[in-house]
């Protein structure tokens, strides 16, 4: 008997995010408060995915989120996470030594502001250049990223993907493609290095993470591949190519569809039971294809682990930009059943696994996971910024509209 497709409750997913949006958030969120404006933009982009977004709200109520967003802007450039992660700009006085750099900015606090932005209003109040000289500033000699520079120009952080992903879309949005002047290229990131780190990052099995010397994460995979999207050295092919950061795009994508797993109750039952049970490994470089005949498919983010909501982004959206051929390489309807079935929560949101109650940061990624996957009720995704495509064309607009962009 033929298995019935479940659908997306659009109105019930709205409704989750609206009082997520108005209301006060659980206690679990209270050590977040330095991630306030990434949680701000997940809700803003969710609800703009559903078609429920900025531009439905009230215009004293847009202009209150984008204010709130403004308080987090840097003096030096940048962003903090939160209001209450920013001192007063009398205390960033220079005291004979150049103004000092308290409580900095930090690199996904930028992303996150930017993006929140967009949504809300203008670029006009973005200190663009500020920021920009700020960017250059948080790159290491080895083309990496760090989240925070400190007061003695320390660059802090990991090395890992995901920062260069969130550099690379800080200079799309606030740059775009094109350099315009000399000095503007003067003032630039090194893309170069930038894309040598990413290459570097290639495991011998296909997969992207920290370093090759490192294992191979789902997460670092799409955001090496996002950042080599925004910098425009994503090999439009799956043959390598010179200029590219990738090394051999066949073997990525072979380790991304690797990622699907067969799920059943029973697997959380084993776990529970035996905390190392001895099950085969998911997706072990073999030539088998997509999981078939199953009711629900999962993704791990790496080799024999357990299937992760939101993997079902970081697969899906980084073969969205190696290939178009991915709906014949992911096992979709039982992907739809997984997330539909076993993550949806009855009050709205997605949780991280089946069983879980819904969170903001899964259940954002669900929605972005399904709209790559052309989810009726959901807008279409832009995979590299994961952001709706009608949402990338309006940040285009608002960039190409700040002209007199304040701390030239």
């Amino acid at each position: 008997m033929a298995v019935s497709e479940p659908s997306l409750n659009a109105a019930l997913h709205i409704k989750y995010w609206q009082r997520c949006l108005k209301s006060v958030l659980p206690n679990g969120y209270t050590s977040m408060d330095s991630s306030r404006v990434t949680l701000g933009f997940f809700i803003l982009s969710a609800l703009d995915l559903l078609g429920a977004g900025a531009d439905t709200f009230s215009e004293d109520k847009r202009t209150n989120i984008k204010e709130w967003i403004l308080k987090c802007q840097h003096p030096n450039g940048g962003f903090c996470g939160s209001p209450n992660h920013r001192y007063p700009d009398a205390s960033y006085v220079d005291v004979g030594h150049g103004k000092q750099v308290m409580d900095p900015a930090n690199l996904p606090a930028t992303y996150f502001a930017i993006m929140g932005l967009s949504f809300v209003g203008s670029f006009d109040k973005i200190r663009r250049n500020d920021c920009l000289r700020w960017l250059k500033t948080m790159q290491r000699e080895d083309g990496s990223f760090g989240e925070i520079v400190t007061q003695d120009g320390v660059i802090e952080g990991g090395r890992d993907m995901r920062t260069c992903m969130v550099a690379a879309a800080i200079r799309w949005m606030l740059r775009g493609d094109e350099i315009f002047t000399e000095e503007e290229k003067k003032g630039d990131i090194d893309v170069d290095r930038l894309v040598s780190h990413v290459r570097a990052g290639q495991t011998y099995d296909g997969g992207i993470g920290e370093s090759s010397q490192h294992e191979a994460h789902a997460g670092y995979t799409y955001c090496a591949i996002a950042s080599l999207k925004l910098v425009n050295r994503l090999p439009e092919s799956k043959e390598s190519e010179p200029n590219s950061g990738l090394t051999n795009v066949p073997s990525t994508i072979r380790w991304l569809v690797s990622r699907q797993m067969g799920y059943t109750a029973e697997d959380d039952e084993e776990e529970e039971e035996d905390p190392a049970p001895q099950v085969k490994l998911q997706g072990v470089y073999t030539d088998e294809a997509a999981p078939e005949n199953e009711q629900f498919v999962g993704f791990n983010g790496r080799c024999n682990k357990r299937a992760d909501t939101c993997y079902a982004f970081w697969v899906g959206a980084a073969l969205n930009m190696l290939c178009h051929e991915k709906n014949t390489l992911l096992n979709v309807s039982p992907i739809r059943r997984f997330l539909f079935e076993q993550t949806q929560h009855r009050i709205g949101g997605f949780g991280k696994c089946p069983g879980d109650p819904p969170d903001i940061y899964h259940s954002y990624l669900a929605l972005a996971a399904l709209a790559t996957m052309n989810e009726p009720g959901l807008k279409p995704l832009d995979a590299a910024l994961c952001i709706s495509i009608q949402q990338k064309k309006k940040l285009e607009l608002l960039r190409k509209a700040a002209s007199d962009w304040t701390g030239e």
